[in-house]
């Protein structure tokens, strides 16, 4: 009866071990298991949360450089075409121009186009085509100087490679007289022309 007796001990004290080690198992274990996968995918989403994070930071690095960029543009092309006829801005470069060549300007007639207004027929058109465009108007200027003809070549290239746009649509070319004489001779190097110089604003 004792071996018996131990036997069936044995047996019950292996069955309440395993109850016990299921107990712990499903208990504690499996709760700590779970808790920690769980963990485990706060982590990765906070990773990729982070890492999604720093794209964005260097994306908005990247379009604030591309705004300064973008706003140097923007006063280059507002110096280019200005808003507004500017029509002082025109002369004193067109005069600048003249005393950096040798050329002396004698006079100046301006003549202003107003700028054309736009339907909203047209807008709808331009928008429906992607192409916006702001109205543009433009200035006339019949400029009368004189100069060498080295100096009146100079003159023409610095107008055509101004930061204002400026075209040369008329030209007027003779040679000046010589004061002083009776035969009133032609200076060979000496030239009095009309030039009509056409620049663009943009509408306001």
């Amino acid at each position: 009866m004792r071996q018996e007796t131990k036997r069936l001990s044995s047996i019950i004290i292996a069955a309440l071990i395993l109850v016990g080690a299921l107990v712990v198992y499903f208990e504690f274990i499996v709760p700590a298991y779970t808790n920690l996968e769980v963990v485990k995918g706060q982590e990765e989403s906070e990773a990729t949360l982070y890492s999604n994070e720093q794209q964005i930071a260097s994306q908005v690095k990247g379009l604030l450089a591309t705004y300064k960029n973008d706003t140097v543009s923007n006063q280059s092309v507002a110096m280019a075409l200005p808003v507004g006829p500017d029509v002082s801005g025109a002369l004193a470069q067109i005069y600048g121009i003249a005393a950096n060549t040798g050329v002396a300007v004698q006079g100046t007639g301006v003549s202003i186009q107003a700028v054309q207004a736009v339907t909203p027929q047209a807008i709808a058109s331009a928008a429906a085509a992607g192409s916006i465009v702001k109205p543009t108007g433009i200035v006339s200027f019949q400029v009368v100087g004189s100069g060498s003809y080295e100096a009146f070549k100079n003159f023409l290239k610095g107008l055509e490679t101004n930061i204002r746009i400026f075209d040369v649509t008329a030209i007027s070319l003779q040679p000046a007289p010589v004061s002083g004489t009776k035969t009133q001779a032609a200076n060979q190097d000496m030239f009095n022309y009309t030039i009509t110089v056409v620049t663009h604003y943009q509408a306001s």
